[in-house]
């Protein structure tokens, strides 16, 4: 898979050292990163429409609106961004079935820079099949 530019994730998670190594991660393979704290700021960022999205890495456990209702609000007002899931705490098999219908990927923490790199490229490849 070669990036494309103009490929844009928004990563989605409450701790600064995580959207930061992500980005690093992210940047090096030459994705434009976009960052939010929790779901809320995340729905804002999209509705701003300033940001062409190509794929969401989400949390799953942060306050105010956490990775699971952020997935459910992408589906009714973005169902076309592909969301990938991350969570140190739960596993694929334990979010509910609806939702993990919904997500292109997810990522047990700790992930390495190559699996989350590998995991992003399929989410996109397969949105952009969509």
């Amino acid at each position: 898979m070669v990036v494309n530019r103009r490929d844009v994730v928004l990563i989605v998670d409450d701790e600064p050292v995580i959207r930061r190594v992500l980005r690093q991660a992210l940047e090096i393979a030459e994705y434009a990163v976009i960052e939010a704290a929790d779901g809320v700021e995340a729905i804002a960022v999209l509705e701003t429409g300033q940001h062409r999205v190509s794929a969401v890495l989400s949390d799953i456990t942060m306050p105010r609106m956490d990775g699971l209702a952020l997935v459910e609000r992408l589906q009714d007002a973005h169902p076309q961004i592909p969301v990938v899931l991350a969570s140190g705490v739960h596993t694929r098999e334990s979010i509910p079935t609806p939702i993990a219908g919904r997500i292109s990927g997810f990522l047990d923490k700790p992930y390495s820079r190559a699996s989350v790199l590998a995991v992003i490229a399929a989410a996109i490849d397969r949105g952009a099949a969509a």
